[in-house]
């Protein structure tokens, strides 16, 4: 697999991002989290199971996950 530097890795930023009970996560994700040449995975520390709550595009591509799949999962 090779990596291609012109791929946009944005996602879709009006479409915001959910807490896994649906609702708006109550901060912004900085976009340096959305565009990083890395994956991301953000959890919910403030969970015992630690939940993730946030994915990268670059994390979907890298693991063949998408965002709905691990949503939610620890």
């Amino acid at each position: 697999m090779e990596w291609d530097s012109n791929s946009d890795l944005s996602g879709d930023e009006d479409e915001g991002f959910l807490l896994n009970d649906g609702a708006p996560v109550p901060f912004p994700i900085p976009t340096s989290l959305q565009t990083a040449p890395c994956g991301f995975v953000v959890t919910d520390a403030l969970e015992s199971d630690h939940p993730i709550i946030y994915v990268n595009t670059v994390f979907e591509m890298v693991t063949g996950y998408r965002a709905e799949e691990v949503l939610g999962r620890n």
